[in-house]
């Protein structure tokens, strides 16, 4: 945020406390009125973990939508639901008695962020919601927005919620994070986008050309190469392309499909991220390490083994190249399978596509980077009456829903593959390897070492996902193409970050430092304009050398100071 915007923005945070705290005492108590009989059975339900209202609750909220898009539901029984009427808010009501009212809506990322700011800025926050971002989260402590949820963790967490957080260790429980003079202040949602990267590789290709899989940065390069100039899609035209890249080409990890981290993380470098060093965190993207990668990227830009055109090329840009055919390389998560690039080519074009541990570094496996064990918190607005209704909620999606067979948790089981309307807070809490022990357990299923009924409904969603795409294989047909992602990425995929793990790489530091308020954005930007024209042959690597000079004295040293400072360094 920049200076005078973090100016405004704290002004505006004081006046909404001021109101904020003015109309909390103007709040009366619910329960003025009610028999003993009467109010006994409120506390009773709000002091049960997944105790349902004696009447209906509602709150307001903002709702959190994947970006997969309505059309998904398109066809199936649920079509007609919305972001307050739907499979996940049907069953809440039924198990809780509980209904949302949304007060706004957006895709989740920078359009329900500013929904978010909008709504602080403008003295209308919801009863509960979800907030992105730790500085948002600083803010809302700091005006005295949102209420002291110690007691309600305490007390009403379920078993599944305390043992996640402790899963990440001492230093790294996501409660460390919302703990602000000893009160916890939100509910975090952990991390369960966590795994390597993987080089994404069209199998019928590889078949075609008489390709091993490849491991090391040498082995990719041969079979770019073979893309480009052996006609891998036999349309007998000089027309495909190694491996397309995003303009930004790193940062995100692992969440940035088409960013091309693992290249740098073969050599050692770690870009984008502070890492430790000497007993010290440093910038990665400011190390020597980064210049071999870079000079490997610069020849293979010349050689037109990655995308001649990356630099202008959009994510729609890309995503219409793999969908076309004419690139069956890319680098990306172990859900891309979702993407719209595999799901078109699978339907349209018969391919066949693997996750490939590559390039690996010097000791053979994947150099990865972790990410922080929080994505995210739930929030209540200070004074609202039911504050431990946002942690019965995350326990119900975190917990009691994973395990109920009833007829009414039919509907969110049936939901689960679908992935658009997500569970009203958007916010679940799981160990971080949790994609890897739902995974397991359903690989130990079809394997015969375990029984169906012995998975949890989400679990079942995914093994019979996978076993509906299997019969649709089997009988020559194209299956699903919701059933088609859930296997590729959550048996396929999955199956090969657990045979082989990389090693895991954890930052020194996730959030932001005073100085990065005013002078982040422009010390990336040089960053990545310097790493573009290496890259392209506008500049050579010598050029690295005198970027660090200037990314130092700009401000680079300050900021680097400041993270020691905040970590104790």
């Amino acid at each position: 945020m920049k200076g005078k915007a973090r100016r405004a923005a704290a002004l505006l945070l004081s006046v909404l406390m001021i109101s904020s705290l003015a109309s909390c005492s103007q709040e009366q108590d619910f329960t003025a009125g009610m028999s003993e009989e009467e109010k006994a059975a409120w506390e009773a339900a709000a002091n049960d973990p997944y105790g349902k209202y004696p009447e209906l609750v509602t709150y307001t909220t903002g709702y959190n939508l994947t970006n997969q898009g309505s059309d998904v539901l398109a066809g199936t029984p649920y079509e007609n639901d919305t972001t307050e009427n739907n499979a996940y808010t049907r069953y809440l009501k039924e198990l809780l008695n509980v209904q949302n009212e949304n007060s706004f809506e957006a895709v989740s990322g920078s359009d329900y962020d500013q929904k978010v700011s909008m709504a602080i800025a403008s003295s209308t926050i919801p009863d509960i919601m979800h907030v992105a971002d730790y500085a948002t989260l600083v803010e809302l402590v700091e005006s005295d927005l949102i209420e002291d949820l110690t007691d309600v963790y305490n007390n009403l967490a379920c078993d599944t919620v305390k043992a996640a957080y402790e899963s990440y260790g001492e230093e790294n429980n996501p409660l460390n994070t919302v703990t602000f003079d000893g009160k916890i202040m939100a509910i975090p949602k952990t991390q369960l986008s966590d795994g390597q990267d993987f080089l994404w590789l069209r199998k019928d290709w590889l078949d075609k050309l008489g390709l091993d899989e490849p491991s090391t940065i040498e082995d990719m390069e041969k079979i770019m190469k073979a893309f480009i100039e052996e006609d891998p899609d036999g349309d007998g035209q000089d027309d495909t392309i190694g491996m397309v890249m995003l303009s930004e080409v790193y940062g995100g990890y692992p969440n940035n499909t088409f960013g091309i981290d693992n290249v740098f993380t073969a050599f050692g470098a770690y870009p984008g991220v502070w890492i430790d060093k000497d007993g010290k965190a440093v910038y990665g993207s400011v190390q020597e390490e980064m210049k071999e990668p870079l000079q490997l990227l610069n020849r293979w830009y010349n050689e037109g083994l990655i995308d001649k055109e990356f630099a202008t090329r959009t994510n729609d840009d890309i995503v219409g190249l793999i969908s076309t055919g004419q690139c069956g390389a890319f680098i990306g998560p172990w859900w891309a399978p979702f993407n719209q690039a595999q799901t078109s080519t699978y339907a349209s074009d018969d391919a066949e596509w693997i996750n490939v541990s590559c390039p690996v570094g010097s000791d053979g496996k994947l150099n990865a980077i972790s990410t922080k064990s929080y994505a995210g918190f739930v929030v209540v607005r200070k004074g609202y009456e039911h504050p431990e209704l946002a942690m019965k909620i995350v326990n119900v999606n975190s917990e009691y829903s994973k395990q109920d067979k009833s007829e009414a948790a039919q509907e969110v089981k049936e939901n689960q593959t679908l992935a658009y309307f997500n569970w009203p807070l958007y916010c679940e809490v799981q160990p971080g390897n949790n994609a890897e022990i739902m995974t397991q357990h359903v690989l130990d299923v079809m394997d015969g070492k375990a029984e169906a009924d012995s998975l949890t409904t989400e679990e079942q969603s995914y093994y019979e996902s996978a076993v509906r795409y299997l019969e649709a294989e089997e009988a020559g047909n194209k299956a699903d193409a919701a059933d088609y992602s859930q296997y590729m990425s959550r048996i396929v995929s999955m199956q090969r970050m657990i045979d082989e793990p990389a090693n895991f790489l954890v930052p020194s530091f996730f959030e932001t430092t005073d100085s990065m308020s005013t002078l982040w954005a422009s010390l990336e930007k040089m960053e990545m304009e310097t790493v573009l024209k290496i890259i392209t042959g506008e500049q050579d690597i010598s050029s690295f050398d005198s970027f660090v000079e200037t990314w130092t004295s700009s401000g680079g040293d300050k900021i680097t100071e400041e993270v020691n400072e905040a970590i104790g360094g």
